[in-house]
């Protein structure tokens, strides 16, 4: 390919005014090259976390059974608080810790240890964190150091919360694996680290660098975007039954191949995530647009149920159950969080929940009065709610109401996807995720779609198609074919004022005008890059002795940014390019591949050796 010459220099953090000339050429996109780390010949178990807003959770399969059946993945059982002889094969996302900050407990262990200490009113000097992992989705500007509160209000750094919960769940999977006879050796497992796709970059890194931290090599570890796998995961539920010539609920003959089109929507705890792909030759699959979605997941029906409750019983009584009673609080979320999953009702339509002794009492105690169903009359939910000693039986339709929001945004969030030209023809819309377990949930959305020729599934135990997507694609990466940009990302340079720039911007070096802040593109959002392409720029030493250099890396939902100070475009990190040797000509390729679960780089001196590129994205 031919080198463009042109007057460009980049703009550093650094506070320098640079010579013309130190970038001599425009962004390229080249031929495909991996920029991740080479696979492991003598991986023999690829091993996923999953860290998810309300449950975490673990599998894997060997690479031996992965050729044998795609499917055949093993989850790991946590024992639940029902006692050892219940397990599940999630457990939930919270972390007990001591009050130096060592570890104690994680899961249904963490739930359980934290509620004892908490009925004795020892509770006191703990660390409990729970919900966690919405920081990483809500803080736009990530740093390394950004603090935690735990439900009492403590704080601790972030990065400590994630690599206790990694570097547990990576230990209790290698004690597994000792204690069944199979043990393996960390240089031959491989470990994914599940990441929604709506993340921020820095959130992705975030988590990467945690994972190191908690002792996992970076040679041996990989980010699975959420969507993502659980649609590598269905495409291979909808292959096997199209093999079968199996038929879906309503009869519907399944049809998997090259060309079919599908909408997956993964209904977390804390984002929902919906993404567009198509079966590509080899059974691969593409992006044919890039994932949207929000915070709008399963903690939104929560919160609605303690809405309900509130309004039913009083904000001083809610209030003073968090506040003064943890382990009966805990206890009223786990109910909630059961109910919400199974809310098919009794034969009168109605739900029963469970409500603690102790919200009774406050109730009493605060009102002068018994619960009862005169109480209750006197609410907006006159009619729609029955008290039972410690039981509310709730009607249906007010537990509906819940998801209403939920779904709305959901539905939105398709409706996004299938505006779009690529959606024509999308022949299945799957439903994964702990809430696709919602019979409301689906039972809506069919409606919604039903005159569309659409196809809604849900697979078997949808709460695990993430993880069990993200071991496949562990095993075999490229069956990712191409990806999306999320954004449209660029760096600052200089060039030569051209008529209709704004003036604003306009700077004279040497008797000679030039325009400052201009956004050069790299990548553009909505575009799509094959995994492993790479977009190059050639950076050249200003200075004789300098040893490195930083240039501001930046992004814009818009396709065509002007400047890197307009209103659309943010600042989120810096690429640390290490020049070796001496004087100005000195030059390194880098090379930026954004068809990756996440932006990578590298560099290259003219004598064609590595040369080191950080991109740093945390503050």
């Amino acid at each position: 390919m031919n080198h463009v010459k042109s007057y460009k220099h980049y703009e550093s953090t650094e506070n320098i005014r640079y010579t013309e000339g130190a970038i001599r050429n425009l962004p390229k996109r080249f031929e495909t090259m991996s920029l991740n780390p080479p696979d492991c010949k003598d991986i023999r178990v690829v091993a996923a976390l999953d860290i998810g807003t309300t449950h975490s959770g673990i599998a894997w399969s060997s690479s031996s059974e992965f050729e044998k059946n795609p499917l055949r993945i093993t989850s790991l059982q946590w024992p639940t608080s029902g006692g050892s002889s219940q397990t599940a094969n999630k457990t939930p996302s919270v972390l007990l810790l001591k009050s130096n900050g060592e570890f104690l407990a994680f899961g249904y262990d963490a739930d359980k240890k934290y509620s004892e200490l908490a009925n004795d009113n020892a509770q006191y000097g703990y660390y409990f964190f729970k919900h966690f992992k919405m920081l990483l989705y809500e803080s736009k500007e990530l740093q390394s150091d950004m603090i935690l509160c735990d439900i009492e209000g403590r704080t601790l750094k972030a990065s400590d919360v994630f690599v206790h919960i990694i570097k547990y769940m990576k230990d209790l999977l290698l004690r597994d694996f000792k204690d069944r006879g199979n043990a393996q050796q960390e240089e031959n497992i491989k470990w994914i680290i599940t990441v929604p796709a709506i993340w921020e970059d820095a959130a992705k890194q975030f988590m990467r660098d945690a994972a190191i931290k908690a002792g996992i090599s970076k040679q041996r570890l990989q980010l699975a975007l959420e969507s993502e796998a659980a649609a590598i995961y269905t495409k291979e539920v909808l292959l096997q039954r199209s093999i079968s010539t199996k038929e879906d609920e309503e009869g519907h003959t399944i049809r998997c191949q090259e060309g079919t089109t599908f909408i997956v929507t993964d209904l977390g705890g804390g984002t929902i995530d919906t993404s567009l792909k198509e079966v590509c030759k080899s059974n691969q699959i593409r992006d044919f647009h890039q994932a949207v979605g929000g915070p709008s997941g399963g903690q939104t029906v929560n919160g609605e149920f303690m809405a309900f409750l509130e309004a039913l019983l009083g904000k001083e009584v809610l209030d003073e159950l968090k506040m003064n009673h943890k382990g009966s609080w805990l206890e009223l979320e786990r109910e909630i969080e059961l109910k919400k999953k199974n809310a098919k009702g009794d034969r009168d339509g109605r739900i029963l929940l469970l409500i603690p002794a102790d919200l009774v009492d406050i109730f009493e105690s605060k009102n002068k009065k018994k619960l009862t169903n005169a109480a209750v009359f006197e609410t907006q939910y006159a009619g729609k709610v029955d008290v039972k000693g410690k039981k509310l039986r709730v009607d249906k339709g007010v537990v509906d109401s819940f998801f209403r929001k939920c779904l709305e945004n959901t539905i939105k969030h398709i409706e996004s996807i299938l505006e779009k030209p690529a959606a024509t023809g999308s022949e299945y819309l799957i439903l994964v995720g702990g809430l696709a377990e919602s019979e409301f949930m689906k039972t809506e959305i069919q409606k919604k779609f039903e005159t569309l020729p659409m196809t809604v599934l849900v697979p078997d135990e949808p709460w695990l198609a993430v993880i069990r997507g993200a071991v496949m694609f562990g095993h075999r990466p490229s069956v990712v074919q191409s990806r999306i940009a999320q954004f449209t990302y660029g760096i600052s340079v200089i060039r030569c004022f051209l008529e209709g720039d704004d003036p604003q911007h306009k700077t004279i070096e040497n008797g000679v005008p030039f325009c400052k802040n201009v956004f050069e593109r790299l990548a553009k959002v909505g575009q799509s890059y094959q995994v492993g392409e790479t977009v190059t720029t050639e950076v050249y030493a200003h200075r004789e002795g300098m040893s490195k250099m930083r240039i501001k890396l930046y992004k814009s939902p818009e396709q065509e940014p002007r400047y890197v100070t307009d209103e659309s475009c943010t600042p989120i990190g810096q690429l640390v390019v290490n020049m070796p040797g001496y004087g100005t000509q000195r030059k390194v390729t880098v090379s930026l591949c954004f068809g990756e679960e996440e932006i990578t780089c590298k560099g290259e001196n003219e004598l064609q050796e590595e040369v080191e590129v950080q991109l740093r994205l945390l503050g």
